[in-house]
């Protein structure tokens, strides 16, 4: 078979055929290769990309909720128990032992959410009132 002799047909499918045998040698070196590190007694090459147990297309490791939802749960038992404490106040340790909430979350929310409301003022160390 001569190369001057072949049509344009021919030449494209010959072509096709050289770069399937590259493709399939490669996957043999590969294969052979992990092969030769089991006789050997060494792992087989370890693969890169995403983490066992993450879901596919999933970048983050923290379930995403609805937001604010947190701040809302809290907004109004607080101004509840602000608001029956009167001009005098109520200290985060008692309003979490009341709400049944950690002091550091009412601590957060007061420094957060409780910020934007304009009746809150605190009144001592760790103590707040609302006049609303």
């Amino acid at each position: 078979m001569a190369l001057s002799n072949l049509s344009s047909a021919q030449l494209a499918q010959l072509i096709g055929l050289v770069k399937e045998k590259e493709v399939l040698q490669a996957k043999l070196e590969k294969i052979d290769a992990a092969l030769s590190a089991l006789e050997s007694g060494k792992d087989a090459p370890k693969k890169r990309g995403r983490k066992p147990g993450r879901p596919v297309g999933s970048t983050a490791k923290v379930k995403i909720g609805k937001p604010g939802k947190r701040g809302k749960r809290l907004k109004a038992p607080l101004l509840k128990a602000l608001s029956a404490a009167g001009s005098s106040g109520i200290t985060v340790k008692e309003l979490a032992a009341k709400l049944k909430v950690k002091p550091g979350n009412i601590f957060s929310w007061f420094y957060t959410t409780g910020k934007k409301i304009s009746g809150i003022k605190k009144v001592g160390e760790a103590k707040y009132a609302y006049a609303g």
